[in-house]
């Protein structure tokens, strides 16, 4: 059970304290004319990914069905396709006499499309909804993502059709999935957010996203921070969810993280039995947690508006740092406060384009309940090797609480790897990702322990 997002995003804009000042921050991002903009764009499809669809398979019977349950690179990549082609037709439609009218009109026609797409699959949504449903599938849990019924003016979206046996699997054998399973939508929405941004940024597309970052990141900041309205929202549930199969796998999602974060031991069980007297109570009430929980939990919320402090979203999509006989050099950066299994991942994200190259580096906080741990980041981004051929690649380097831990102050060191070689035809490239991992959260990688994945796909680029 959830309450639509995209409703959380317009009811904070239309609070008291803030209404002025964030309609005033839209109106203002959207007339920001970006610099050097090309008529570009760029669509990416990863046809596999693996091992994560061999899991899949095992998890829905078969190949095809597989991808009824897609990766998290695969659901980002449609979710990213379906808004970048519908601000490219709107930037492509739209064009005025007054640049102001013609960033204006962008941006508000685009701000129609981003609310309307919150009902529909490749939705950002979706894309919350698919992610929690990655981490389920990664450990042979089944789901259903209730935004393919296109759920138009549902109070309640849902991820479904989840068994209290296989909830009960993940809470006391995987504990680990289990506390990043209820934060991982948050996780897709800032993954989508800092692709989007990156792409804008590196190959001067200035699509009119500036909507979507605002409604998905103050949508979070709602969810996370609005607390009040959960514990009437589920008692609403309760009393309409009275079968298994109709029950959201964990109601809000925040309530249920902080709980899981403070009792990794608690056998989930426990919980006791639903209203209705048919299966587990699974949705977590404010009233359920302690003081402690409380208080961290709205930490977070305050925390979480660190999430606004990125140029891109006040229309600034690069800014002129330099500029010699070679030609321009650009910057930006954003900051992101996001939840993961131990706590929190606070990173500043640096974005840098030379007339020759483009390189991107992160600077990351993780927090546990007592300690800090810190992490680096670098990469360079579609580096030409030959007239054909082009690689990116990005590395990074850890200390996370050692298991994961929301308590243990101990370190453990861990990276990752990742390297893409594509191959031009034209328009159409082909690509083949392969990323390598120890044990460690990693944004937008599904596997917690040490892993190597292969995705092979194709991306569009139209001029």
């Amino acid at each position: 059970m959830k309450r639509e997002r995209v409703l959380l995003a317009v009811y904070s804009l239309l609070k008291p304290v803030s209404s002025l000042l964030m309609m005033g921050l839209l109106l203002l991002s959207s007339v920001i004319h970006a610099q050097d903009e090309r008529d570009e764009l760029l669509l990416e499809f990863p046809l596999a990914d693996f091992p994560y669809q061999t899991l899949a398979n095992r998890t829905t019977g078969g190949f095809l069905s597989a991808y009824i349950n897609p990766s998290m690179s695969q659901s980002l990549a449609m979710s990213n396709n379906l808004y970048s082609s519908a601000h490219y037709g709107i930037k492509s439609l739209i064009t005025k006499k007054s640049k102001f009218k013609t960033h204006l009109y962008r941006n508000l026609a685009a701000l129609g499309f981003d609310i309307f797409s919150a009902y529909i699959p490749f939705g950002n949504g979706w894309l919350h909804e698919e992610y929690h449903r990655a981490v389920m599938t990664r450990r042979g849990v089944n789901s259903f993502n209730q935004v393919n019924t296109f759920p138009f003016g549902n109070a309640f979206v849902s991820v479904n059709s989840v068994r209290d046996e296989d909830l009960i699997l993940l809470s006391d054998k995987y504990n680990n999935d289990f506390r990043r399973l209820q934060v991982a939508g948050m996780e897709g929405e800032y993954v989508q957010i800092r692709t989007l941004q990156r792409n804008n940024f590196f190959y001067n597309q200035g699509l009119p996203h500036i909507p979507l970052f605002w409604l998905s990141t103050l949508n979070s900041i709602s969810y996370l921070s609005d607390l009040s309205v959960y514990d009437k929202s589920i008692d609403q549930a309760n009393e309409k969810e009275l079968t298994i199969e109709s029950r959201d796998f964990t109601g809000p999602d925040y309530t249920a993280w902080v709980s899981a974060l403070y009792n990794p031991q608690r056998p989930y069980e426990d919980r006791g039995i639903h209203p209705s007297g048919t299966g587990i109570d699974r949705y977590v009430k404010t009233t359920d947690l302690t003081a402690e929980e409380l208080n961290y939990l709205k930490r977070q919320g305050q925390l979480h508006w660190l999430n606004v402090l990125s140029p891109q979203l006040f229309g600034f999509g690069k800014v002129k740092l330099n500029s010699n006989e070679r030609g321009v050099y650009y910057g930006n950066f954003a900051i992101r406060h996001v939840l993961t299994p131990f706590g929190n991942d606070i990173s500043l994200d640096l974005f840098y384009q030379t007339p020759a190259d483009n390189y991107i580096f992160s600077l990351h906080n993780y927090n546990n309940l007592h300690q800090s741990f810190f992490g680096i980041e670098g990469g360079i981004i579609d580096k030409k090797m030959t007239d054909k051929w082009m690689v990116s690649s990005r590395g990074i380097l850890w200390t996370q609480p050692k298991n994961q831990s929301f308590t243990d102050k101990r370190a453990s060191l861990g990276g990752a790897l990742h390297i893409r070689n594509s191959i031009s035809l034209n328009s159409l490239n082909l690509f083949l990702d392969v990323e390598a991992k120890s044990a460690g959260w990693l944004m937008g990688n599904v596997f917690l322990e040490e892993n190597v994945s292969l995705i092979f796909g194709l991306n569009v680029r139209i001029n």
